[in-house]
């Protein structure tokens, strides 16, 4: 009998978040609802839902997986769905981290931070929403803005930020300086000027401290290796914010790092236009990693596989971000146009749906409309140029 009625339950649930999910801007917006499990309460709108599932995103943009079969009650709590008013949510933080932390609020950011520190903080961040939607408008794309006020904290210490990191289900290590959470919406990253280590790193903790070797000319108080971990990771966010990353189900990982690898260069945030040459706008850590990995460890016609699946980032981290980059920077300066409709288009997919190694393929294939041997031979050409042009200014 009970196995009947969540059978049933289901059923009315399903139907109900048919009727409920984000419509187009004409109609009616979605409602507030609530399910039940045993253990939780989920309050927000469904933004996807199959059979099994259902993934709800509340009220201060923090998403949560719903299993519909253990779900035991479900209502309606109001007519439209609302973000959380800003005051309520600055009180959340400060309840949560505590009087040694402040909360301010941008335009587009509540920054968390150690007393008299977020002011700073957050212009560093608002300089890069700037240049991000900036850099695309330019480029014949608006990215949509983010329906949540984005969340970032700054933890004054490594052991600070470590236990964050293990509350957030996020393995930590030497390596690791910042991260962005898509299920939380929130970027963590801590003042690295606390943090001292004679510990020898591994290839991928090392990957964190190489990535953000670019500095910024914003915020002149802050460390420099926290200003670049926060450029990356708030490309992420923003990213993840504004539409050309799903939050849901499945991102080509070279996707995404390449599009946080290409806005560390400070050159490339600060260039308004696209008149001046490539070489002013590169991530000069990243090429000259890529040329090296051309010449000694990539194989033959690889570009197709990288772009199939995630495999080089599990082998082997530093030549797949650095690969990540350099097709990412070659697309943007030569198709800029296809570039941002292929990010709209994988990231208008269906989330729950498996995205194959086939698919990634087609897709790529589709946007760029090239034979990838072609596109592989003009791809590593204009690295090479850029490298040649990299030699000569030094």
């Amino acid at each position: 009998m009970l196995s009947r009625f969540r059978t049933i339950l289901t059923g009315v649930l399903l139907v109900g978040l048919c009727l409920i999910m984000e419509t187009p801007a004409s109609a009616k917006p979605p409602s507030l609802i609530e399910m039940k499990t045993k253990n939780e309460v989920f309050v927000g709108k469904s933004i996807a839902h199959n059979d099994d599932i259902s993934w709800m995103i509340d009220q201060t943009g923090r998403l949560s997986e719903v299993p519909l079969k253990k779900v035991t009650a479900y209502r309606r709590v109001a007519s439209e769905f609302q973000r959380l008013p800003l005051s309520k949510m600055k009180k959340q933080l400060q309840e949560e981290f505590g009087p040694v932390f402040e909360v301010i609020a941008t335009r587009h950011y509540l920054i968390c931070a150690p007393r008299g520190k977020a002011k700073a903080y957050g212009g560093v961040f608002e300089d890069l929403y700037d240049s991000f939607s900036h850099y695309f408008s330019l480029r014949g794309y608006q990215v949509k803005s983010p329906e949540f006020l984005m969340v970032t904290v700054i933890f004054p210490d490594r052991d600070q930020f470590f236990a964050y990191c293990k509350k957030d289900g996020v393995r930590a290590s030497d390596g690791l300086l910042g991260y962005y959470h898509p299920h939380t919406n929130r970027t963590a990253l801590f003042d690295q000027r606390t943090a001292t280590s004679s510990v020898e790193l591994d290839q991928n903790q090392a990957e964190n401290e190489i990535a953000f070797s670019r500095l910024s000319t914003t915020g002149k108080n802050l460390t420099e290796a926290l200003r670049d971990t926060m450029i990356h990771e708030a490309t992420h966010q923003v990213a993840f914010n504004t539409g050309l990353h799903s939050r849901v189900g499945e991102n080509p990982r070279w996707v995404v790092e390449g599009l946080a690898t290409t806005f560390e260069s400070d050159e490339l945030r600060a260039h308004t236009g696209g008149r001046s040459k490539s070489a002013s706008r590169i991530n000069r850590t990243r090429l000259l990693w890529f040329t090296h990995y051309a010449q000694k460890r990539r194989g033959k016609e690889s570009l197709q596989s990288f772009i199939r699946d995630d495999r080089l980032f599990h082998s082997s981290t530093l030549d797949a971000y650095a690969e990540a980059w350099a097709l990412t920077f070659y697309l943007v300066e030569t198709q800029p146009a296809r570039y941002a409709r292929y990010l709209k288009k994988i990231s208008e997919r269906d989330p729950l749906k498996e995205y194959s190694a086939g698919d990634r393929e087609q897709d790529f294939r589709t946007a760029f409309k090239t034979n990838l041997r072609t596109m592989e031979v003009n791809y590593l050409n204009f690295m090479n140029q850029l490298t040649q042009e990299l030699v000569q200014q030094n």
